[in-house]
């Protein structure tokens, strides 16, 4: 009885090691994983509070990038930027973000042609819808983009 009772100890204890090793396996992969600064900051601009956001965000370029999440900051710091009016510095923003990003991520480049658009620079924004059209050719918001820039 005492050797039943031993083997099912053991038995269980083995069963929740493995159970609890693969949670932690499973729990949450870096390709997923967002900075708790990125998820705030996300979180203020949806709640229509772009000033806290950019508090948030500023100077911490070192944390984004130990996380890898640089080109995610830069491109909530663009938008905190559009939803206060200045379109400067969400260009610049949305540019760090598409450097950050190697130039492979359609929506940063699409951001950045917008706040190009914004700015007069026209022929950037084409360029940058273009870069967007040869990365995807199915994407729709490539053609959408270079029709409201009269192209």
């Amino acid at each position: 009885m005492r050797t039943q009772r031993m083997m099912i100890a053991v038995i269980a204890v083995t069963a929740m090691l493995a159970l609890l090793w693969q949670a932690r396996a499973n729990a949450d992969t870096l390709g997923v994983y967002q900075p708790p600064i990125v998820r705030q900051a996300q979180w203020a601009l949806q709640q229509g509070h772009p000033e806290h956001a950019l508090a948030l965000l500023a100077r911490r370029d070192a944390e984004l990038r130990r996380w890898q999440a640089l080109a995610q900051g830069n491109t909530l710091l663009c938008q905190a930027y559009f939803q206060t009016g200045d379109y400067v510095r969400a260009e610049q923003a949305c540019d760090l973000a598409v450097r950050a990003s190697a130039e492979s991520n359609g929506q940063y480049l699409h951001n950045r042609a917008v706040m190009r658009l914004l700015l007069g620079r026209i022929d950037e924004a084409v360029a940058d819808l273009n870069k967007i059209a040869a990365l995807d050719a199915q994407q729709a918001v490539s053609s959408t983009g270079l029709s409201v820039a009269g192209r």
